[in-house]
């Protein structure tokens, strides 16, 4: 029997497990089963902004017949994951059994979707409750026919989505000059968004990359050759205070920010929010000197190049950088395919924990 992965929305710790019917198609319908999928912290940070930005509205906890209407069960949502997915059964003729989709996915073994706006390469999703959401979430590619998917396929959910949004707030930063900065602060450098932010801005050459990370990351940060310089959240003094930073802050701790602010004070000229991978760490507060945090939106500065470059210049710039930095992953990831709940939720508490290992990728199936 089906089953899928339920969240505490204000416990992300609190979690179950819910079997359900398959779900029978209607016209213009498909099922798949989901699988691999990877799990990153950037899952925790959809869940931290989830009502902000709206990712828990991707997947309703009501489309597996689990019923909202009482407070007991209001407080349940569903984590997204990008990942991959086979359909099974079809009553959508473009979309035959056997295809196999790229894209966004809830922790579950199965999905019934509405192919709409079909293309050579995917479609979107078209049920009611996803149609007012955002299309860079809402897309599935046809992995056959992209040429992309041709190499590197474990990495593709590991790292490509996590990787497109290194790439735009490289960018982001170039086109406005880095505000002035000397350097670029990445706060949590042993995330991979982090990372392949460090890759892209250590590729363009032009100004300091250092990181923050924990004393247990340390190590494997440095050895990625992606920094000019790695310090830890205990040593952030050791850094030149009169240099002139811009932060992009991945992690979402109040408390290493206040640090990072009272050390730098006035000489922060932007501070980049990007992630919460510190989900359950003090918020933010208003700093007394400095450039306040403003929340990085990924999706807005693609729309932007978007406009600017058409679809085939984005994605020819993005291969540009994507490309290599795979070449590199060979270096310091290690891919785990793994099957069944109790190893997933052993990972996923790790990530909740701030225990993961960085030197790991992981893909599931249930």
């Amino acid at each position: 029997m089906p089953q899928t992965l339920l969240v505490n929305r204000s416990d992300f710790t609190d979690v179950a497990i819910v079997k359900h019917d398959p779900a029978k198609l209607a016209k213009g319908e498909i099922a798949v089963e989901i699988g691999p999928w990877a799990l990153t912290s950037n899952n925790i940070t959809y869940m931290v902004t989830g009502d902000q930005i709206g990712y828990w509205k991707f997947f309703e906890p009501s489309d597996y017949g689990i019923k909202m209407d009482s407070p007991e069960n209001e407080q349940w949502g569903r984590m997204p994951v990008w990942g991959y997915a086979a359909v099974t059964e079809s009553q959508c003729e473009d979309v035959p059994v056997g295809t196999k989709l790229y894209g966004f996915f809830p922790v579950a073994g199965t999905l019934v979707m509405k192919p709409v706006k079909l293309s050579p390469l995917g479609f979107q999703d078209g049920n009611d409750h996803r149609t007012a959401l955002h299309p860079v979430y809402n897309s599935y590619t046809f992995v056959d026919k992209d040429p992309g998917f041709a190499g590197h396929r474990d990495l593709q959910p590991i790292l490509r989505p996590l990787f497109t949004t290194s790439f735009l707030i490289d960018d982001f930063l170039a086109d406005e000059n880095f505000f002035g900065a000397e350097q670029v602060l990445l706060l949590s450098a042993s995330s991979k968004t982090a990372l392949g932010t460090a890759f892209c801005l250590k590729q363009r050459g032009d100004i300091k990359v250092t990181g923050l990370t924990s004393g247990m990351n340390q190590a494997f940060v440095m050895e990625t050759g992606f920094y000019d310089e790695t310090q830890t959240y205990d040593t952030i003094t050791d850094l030149n205070p009169d240099v002139k930073t811009a932060v992009v802050d991945m992690a979402g701790n109040g408390t290493v920010m206040a640090n990072v602010y009272d050390h730098f004070e006035e000489n922060i000229v932007y501070n980049c929010m990007v992630g919460k991978s510190h989900w359950d760490g003090a918020p933010p507060s208003r700093p007394p000197a400095g450039a306040p945090a403003i929340m990085f939106f990924a999706p807005d500065q693609a729309k932007k190049r978007m406009g600017e470059w058409g679809g085939q210049g984005f994605a020819e710039n993005l291969a540009a950088r994507w490309l290599p930095f795979c070449d590199s992953a060979k270096d310091w990831l290690e891919v785990e395919r793994v099957k069944g709940l109790p190893e997933m939720l052993e990972t996923y508490k790790a990530f909740l924990g701030g225990e993961a290992d960085p030197a790991k990728g992981h893909l599931f199936k249930l």
